[in-house]
């Protein structure tokens, strides 16, 4: 399978383990939702909000781990990929010590002062607190073996293993609604327990086939742990700058407006988080393939790879999220049934502001292959983070709670062209072949769909009126995609595989 092919095997694999996950988790979402009530369901999203900061900060970590041993596999015999492995999982030990600390000083004063919680919920919400460092640090301490797989491309297993916790979390959701006690402290257990069962999978896979790689050693190579720590730092304050600007606007909400209006903000979040997990399952399946290339010399197709993924991740994600955005309030109460207030604002802003950041969505694998990431991830994980301080101040002044999301749909965009000068700047790289490649076509696509998204008034259809719109819209969202989303070399390639399709399967009849 040459490595074309291998994308898009890959690609298909991801999708699909997506289109499950996010079933199973719509599902659960609901059935949390009833269980724990809007004033509960917010409150978690603040204080348990760790195990969702765990999976933006653990998923960025892993990328240290497979970018290194991306790089000895592609070295070939030369390459050492247990050296790579063991420096990591000690890497990510000290992190994790790093996390207890922080938890059991910052976190708790945080608690014990600023938390906005109703009256004799703060042992609960100490509770939930306690059981998201454990389950932080777990899952930290084994990020190496995610990683390894990752290098290793095996996203099937992956994907299995992701399904199998997927399903246990569903169980222990509808558990829920059946057993009595303090439900909130019970599904942060529930969380805990479905965090651990995929860890787990990835340890006892890695055990299996990979026990040379991972077998423990100690090296003494300074430079390697110097190297890697530098890297593993930046990476971190990336993920941490973007872990933060999830938490600390729900701590910013909850410190104004309370847990309704988190409730909320959490049904918004989750939303963005599904349709990003969709879009992004090429880009995923892309970056082993950019950092091999890059380290094996061939840095032409890194870049080449990265230009069109960014444009096909914002194809993917638009795909998702434009019927969606149409048809936001009706989708919300079929799936929800009692839609938290101001949802369906926060939905659409911050669905808008998932398909902003999809711009450049392949520069960062490109900018990690090359490893030189420290003022990539300076400059704009800063941005990110001031969107808080900014938000802080438009509340004392007494906006709305949607401003927070005005906020960062503009930071977005500002992003998106500082990312292109900081590629021009740290890989001395053309960004007119890059603009001209996603982003011309991205803002080709847009501009109809804005048009369409003005005159598409749903507020008095019917059910079927609510099905017919959201097909019409998919379906006219296609034909702006083949008319103005592709190069005659894609619409030739596509042309041809169409024409084979016919010859194949129409023809054949």
């Amino acid at each position: 399978m040459n490595d074309n092919k291998k994308i898009a095997f890959n690609s298909v694999i991801i999708f699909v383990r997506l289109c499950l996950s996010t079933l199973i988790s719509l599902i659960a979402a609901r059935f949390v939702l009833q269980a724990l009530g809007a004033s509960d369901y917010g409150l978690y999203s603040v204080v348990g909000g760790m195990v969702t900061i765990l999976n933006v900060v653990n998923t960025a970590m892993v990328s240290t781990t497979y970018r290194y041993i991306a790089c000895e596999l592609g070295k070939g015999e030369t390459g050492q990929p247990n050296k790579v492995f063991n420096a990591s999982f000690l890497i990510h030990a000290c992190f994790a010590l790093l996390i207890v600390i922080l938890g059991v000083t910052i976190g708790e004063w945080y608690i014990n002062t600023y938390l906005n919680v109703a009256d004799g919920k703060l042992p609960d919400a100490k509770f939930v607190f306690r059981i998201s460092i454990l389950t932080t640090v777990v899952s930290t301490v084994l990020v190496p073996y995610r990683g390894l797989l990752v290098a290793f491309e095996k996203f099937s297993v992956s994907a299995i293993i992701d399904i199998v916790a997927q399903l246990f979390r569903l169980g222990g959701v509808i558990a829920l609604l059946y057993v009595g006690g303090n439900k909130f402290r019970i599904y942060s257990l529930v969380m805990m327990a479905y965090i651990f069962i995929e860890c787990a999978g990835y340890v006892l896979y890695s055990y299996r086939h990979y026990v040379i790689i991972i077998a423990v050693r100690f090296y003494r190579d300074l430079g390697l742990y110097k190297e890697m720590l530098s890297f593993s730092w930046w990476i971190l304050f990336g993920a941490v700058a973007s872990a933060g600007k999830t938490q600390g606007s729900a701590m910013i909400i909850n410190f104004f407006f309370g847990t309704l209006v988190n409730g909320a903000f959490a049904v918004a979040r989750q939303v963005e988080n599904f349709i990003q997990m969709f879009a992004r399952s090429l880009n995923n399946a892309a970056i082993p393939q950019i950092t091999k290339n890059f380290s094996g010399g061939n840095e032409s197709r890194s870049i080449k790879l990265a230009s069109y993924i960014s444009k096909y991740t914002f194809i993917l994600m638009t795909l998702v999220a434009f019927p969606v955005m149409l048809e936001m309030d009706f989708l919300l109460k079929l799936w929800l049934k009692n839609v938290p207030e101001g949802a369906v604002i926060f939905c659409k802003l911050m669905v808008l502001e998932g398909l902003i950041g999809c711009m450049g969505e392949g520069i960062p694998a490109l900018i990690q292959a090359s490893g030189k990431i420290k003022y990539f991830q300076l400059v704009l994980s800063t941005m990110s983070i001031l969107g808080l301080p900014i938000a802080f101040v438009f509340y004392k002044l007494g906006y709305s709670p949607y401003t927070i999301s005005v906020i960062y749909c503009i930071i977005g965009l500002m992003v998106a062209i500082v990312r292109l000068y900081l590629l021009k700047w740290v890989l001395h790289m053309n960004i007119r072949y890059f603009i001209k490649t996603s982003y011309f076509r991205m803002f080709l696509i847009s501009c109809p769909l804005v048009l369409f998204f003005l005159f598409y008034n749903p507020a008095f259809f019917t059910v079927w009126q609510h099905i017919v719109g959201l097909i019409s819209a998919e379906c006219f969202l296609v034909v702006v995609i083949l008319l103005l989303g592709f190069d005659r070399n894609e619409k030739s390639i596509i042309n041809s595989y169409w024409v084979s399709f016919k010859t194949r399967y129409l023809c054949a009849r």
